[in-house]
């Protein structure tokens, strides 16, 4: 099942909201950027849904060939098109009773669009190439990384069948804006990766590798998260994950992380530690060497380092 854990208000609030929607019929519409968890918020709806019980049928619109479209959602007889040898259940079918997820739902044709509308509101429709009409109890969330009503704007989206599934509007924020709960996915993540790649146990987080990640800005939210364990989970050779460990995308001198540290209002003082540290999880620790990349004097980095424990400013 689902589940998520947070210490941000906001999503809190948007939980509690999804909750209240998920014991009802109302229809949901889930916008965010990509990889933010939408379709697992989908989930958490059906799973604390009176629809539990049934099937989640999921459906990336954005995959489906437009020929294939009307197929996949409503199913098919022999002979509909080329190729069509036997009679074949359609999504829509296969979520009878449960919970039926449309993500990115503006991918569909306007014509696919248009039959939706009509399961949606009529719980009525026909296999392609058939006569016969099917009902069907099927609870429908969609979802979009894009702005709905710019999509309507724009004609890839029909307002009839955007009104009808916004009567709950559910915005997944961006993992940068819930820095927050990085930690604690982190952790999570780190404990899934080690199981899925049969990693030896005990593996951790450095604290200055924590402190990397809540500082990085995640434009690809909280699936970039997971990959950015998983790769380090797998590449380190110690039980402690260093800054050294994360990709490369993520070095302190690299724009993402500059622009996180500046967008969090870090000091400079802030950023040379950050800087320093990776350099010395590169070096393997070796301060002559981490020196002579820094540019400084070997002298002049340990006394960095004492200043740093004592928690004392270079001016102090």
């Amino acid at each position: 099942m689902p589940e998520f854990h947070t210490r941000d208000q906001a999503f809190g609030r948007l939980l509690e909201t999804a909750l209240r929607a998920a014991h009802t019929q109302a229809g949901l519409f889930i916008t965010g950027e990509s990889g933010t968890g939408k379709n697992r918020l989908a989930g958490f709806i059906h799973e604390n849904s009176p629809r539990h019980n049934g099937p989640l049928i999921q459906v990336a619109c954005a995959n489906l060939p437009d020929e294939l479209l009307e197929s996949e959602l409503f199913g098919h007889e022999p002979g509909a098109f080329t190729g069509a040898g036997e009679s074949r259940p359609g999504r829509f079918e296969l979520a009878d009773g449960g919970s039926l997820y449309l993500d990115e739902i503006q991918e569909l044709t306007l014509e696919v669009q248009a039959k939706v509308l009509r399961a949606i509101q009529e719980k009525q429709f026909e296999r392609l190439g058939g006569s016969e009409t099917l009902s069907v109890d099927v609870r429908i969330i969609a979802s979009s990384q894009e702005d709905p009503e710019r999509m309507m704007d724009e004609g890839r989206l029909r307002s009839d069948l955007f009104y009808r599934m916004n009567v709950v509007r559910l915005h997944v924020p961006p993992l940068r804006e819930r820095a927050v709960d990085i930690p604690h996915l982190a952790a999570e993540f780190l404990e899934r990766v080690t199981d899925r790649h049969n990693l030896a146990a005990g593996k951790r987080i450095a604290p200055e590798t924590l402190d990397r990640l809540v500082a990085y800005p995640w434009p690809g939210n909280v699936r970039e998260l997971f990959h950015a364990l998983e790769s380090a989970a797998v590449l380190s050779r110690n039980d402690v994950i260093g800054p050294s460990d994360l990709p490369a995308s993520m070095s302190v001198s690299g724009p993402a992380v500059l622009g996180g540290f500046a967008e969090r209002s870090r000091t400079l003082a802030e950023v040379e530690s950050a800087y320093i540290d990776e350099v010395l999880a590169r070096t393997g620790g070796n301060k002559s060497a981490a020196a002579r990349i820094l540019g400084i004097h070997r002298k002049t980095l340990h006394e960095k380092l004492r200043q740093r424990d004592r928690g004392a400013g270079p001016g102090e």
